[in-house]
């Protein structure tokens, strides 16, 4: 049995992740969950899957959920220093890395000093520190699983090729709002048109980076 960190555990990604696990329980045990402010939900996973700790960055539990937790014998830590002090437990098997943005690098490094895999949906770790982080991972014999959309894509496709290969990838865009609307006009597009991502609903920043095909 794998056991297994989700840091975001309220986020789409770290949603997904719990959903896959609910349904293999006995391949997988869940021991730290994390949330940046949604304490409901991450007081309902955490009576779900019953994770040894719990951490909240910016926010807390109310009285009843922290008795309940503590009742469960759940750790409950506070903020983002606890944060990175758990993303360095060595005894966890696979770490879920679904922070969003350069909050989720450090958290990343530290997991790999520790010898812990990674499953990396923050992007933005390798953007920021690829060349560092692979070499680290290299050092201390870590795997890299990509496990968010474009990136687990690219990895999908060359997994199993030769890389001499390989002339060019082609990654296509769901295509946001704005994929049918002339391109004469996007100078006139507003904020609110850009927040209207057919598909996804995947909160302000993620969707105006996606508009704008950042």
């Amino acid at each position: 049995m794998k056991r297994i960190s989700v840091l975001g555990s309220t986020g789409s990604i770290g949603v997904q992740t719990l959903d896959v696990i609910r349904d293999h329980k006995n391949d997988f045990q869940i021991v730290l969950l994390t949330a940046n402010v949604n304490n409901d939900l991450l007081f309902s996973q955490s009576l779900e899957f019953k994770p040894d700790s719990v951490c909240l960055v910016n926010g807390e539990f109310n009285v009843d959920q922290s008795l309940e937790l503590k009742r469960q014998d759940i750790k409950i830590y506070y903020g983002r220093n606890e944060l990175i002090n758990l993303a360095s437990r060595s005894d966890i098997d696979i770490m879920l890395n679904a922070l969003v943005g350069y909050f989720g690098m450090e958290p990343t490094i530290k997991a790999i000093k520790s010898g812990v895999n990674i499953a990396l949906s923050n992007k933005e770790s390798m953007v920021m520190a690829g060349s560092l982080i692979n070499q680290l991972a290299k050092e201390n014999d870590v795997k890299i699983f990509p496990v968010d959309s474009e990136h687990s894509a690219i990895w999908q496709c060359l997994t199993g090729e030769k890389i001499n290969q390989v002339k060019r990838l082609i990654l296509t865009g769901s295509g946001g709002p704005f994929r049918n609307r002339p391109i004469q006009t996007f100078s006139s597009i507003k904020i609110e048109e850009a927040l209207k991502h057919p598909n996804w609903n995947m909160g302000a920043k993620i969707t105006i980076d996606s508009a704008t095909m950042m």
